[in-house]
């Protein structure tokens, strides 16, 4: 009876040793069994601590320069047309670059001579992808921000609003564009208060309504109208405005 129960536990574990395990481990059988003797010992092989793969670390930006793509381009104090200017930089100057605000449309540079400050990024000419610059939050502002989507809650790139103080009209100054997301973002000076609108002021041309390359039809189902028009809001401000492209 010894001998057929002996012979059984060899049989199993010899199964066992042609499995794979989840730790891939195989009972070594030290010891030969005789009538009699006890029952052999089992010796694991040692299994080596797991060394935790690192991660890669993510690319650090590198600055790099760009140029004007106008004269007596703004070098201004902050990202926004309200912000006064801090000097001028011409198309054969460079700047180098050190950040964009949220929603890109203004950059973060310094001049030659150290200067640093912000310039409008439509009017840069650069051989790199302006997109790629790491955000920078400006500082000692007021953020006025809105969203427009369609009806099937896609974002809407491209569409411009004047953001003016109570019911200014004068669409010659401080209009922003949503970014890809179909967020727009205007930077106005610290201390602001009171209401402010930000009114529908125009689409680029570049935007995903459009059905071709001419800017004048929309894809099906488009109208080219934003609901509402105009959208108060209290400064500071408690939750994003919301518009939609019909």
């Amino acid at each position: 009876m010894f001998k057929k129960t002996l012979l059984f536990v060899l049989i199993m574990l010899a199964i066992a040793g042609c499995s794979k395990s989840a730790e891939n481990i195989t009972p070594v059988v030290t010891t030969q069994v005789t009538p009699g003797t006890t029952q052999p010992a089992l010796i694991f092989p040692t299994i080596p601590p797991t060394t935790p793969t690192s991660s890669a670390s993510p690319t650090p930006f590198t600055s790099f320069t760009v140029k004007p793509s106008v004269d007596n381009l703004k070098l201004r104090l902050n990202p926004g047309f309200l912000f006064d200017a801090l000097r001028m930089v011409q198309q054969t100057d460079p700047l180098t670059v050190l950040g964009k605000a949220p929603g890109g449309e203004w950059t973060y540079v310094q001049t030659a001579d150290g200067a640093e400050g912000w310039v409008f990024t439509q009017l840069l000419t650069s051989g790199i992808d302006l997109k790629q610059v790491p955000v920078r939050e400006p500082k000692d502002v007021v953020l006025v921000k809105g969203r427009v989507l369609d009806a099937n809650n896609i974002p809407i790139p491209g569409v411009g609003f004047l953001i003016a103080e109570g019911s200014s009209t004068d669409s010659s100054n401080n209009i922003t564009h949503t970014d890809t997301n179909g967020d727009f973002y205007c930077y106005i000076p610290a201390g602001s208060t009171g209401t402010w609108t930000a009114t529908y002021n125009g689409i680029s041309c570049d935007s995903n309504v459009f059905s071709d390359s001419t800017c004048t039809n929309y894809k099906p189902g488009y109208t080219g109208v934003v609901t509402p028009e105009t959208l108060t809001v209290n400064l500071p401000q408690s939750s994003p405005l919301t518009f939609t492209w019909k």
